[in-house]
């Protein structure tokens, strides 16, 4: 009999230090291979005991990582941004449908009132999102040209072709003639 203790699933620090070896990218053989080796667990471990404590060891490990991660997000300007990002977007969208809603259900004059006060409320969270985003000093990234017409300007670009064209001769030459 193994002088090595029989571990339980509720054993928290081998539970967490498991974890950690998980975390570094150990597969479950090199973890069971070094807590034989450090005596920790005897080798002849029941399947199910194993399974146990290695289940309570992902889950603990998938905590570490939630917790590095959130860490990681808090310490990160870019994701703070794009956090802030996406929740003016989703309350700027819920606004969008609460203001469409009371539109629909303005019967008074009173009511319409309300309505054009949310509406210039979602007006000032847009602009507010658009300086938040930067897209208000933002140039415009293409020009729309209303009277553009593509018909138009290919037959410029032919008749101006036609009129640079040069003309070469290619008769032939009185030294062409005599060889």
């Amino acid at each position: 009999m193994s002088d090595a203790p029989l571990v339980k699933p509720d054993d928290e620090p081998l539970v967490r230090w498991i974890a950690m070896l998980l975390v570094e990218g150990l597969t479950e053989s090199e973890i069971r291979r070094r807590l034989t080796e450090n005596r920790l667990v005897d080798s002849a471990m029941p399947p199910d005991a194993w399974s146990a404590l290695l289940s309570a060891s992902i889950t603990e490990a998938e905590g570490m990582r939630s917790m590095v991660m959130s860490r990681a997000e808090l310490g990160s300007q870019d994701w703070l941004r794009l956090d802030s990002y996406t929740r003016r977007k989703r309350n700027l969208d819920r606004l969008e449908s609460l203001v469409t809603r009371a539109e629909a259900e303005a019967d008074s004059i009173n009511k319409m009132n309300t309505v054009a006060f949310m509406v210039n409320g979602l007006v000032k969270a847009q602009e507010s999102m658009d300086k938040f985003t930067g897209a208000q000093e933002a140039p415009p990234a293409v020009q729309v040209n209303i009277s553009y017409d593509p018909i138009d300007q290919f037959r410029g670009v032919i008749q101006s072709e036609v009129e640079q064209a040069k003309v070469i001769d290619i008769s032939p030459t009185e030294s062409d003639e005599e060889e």
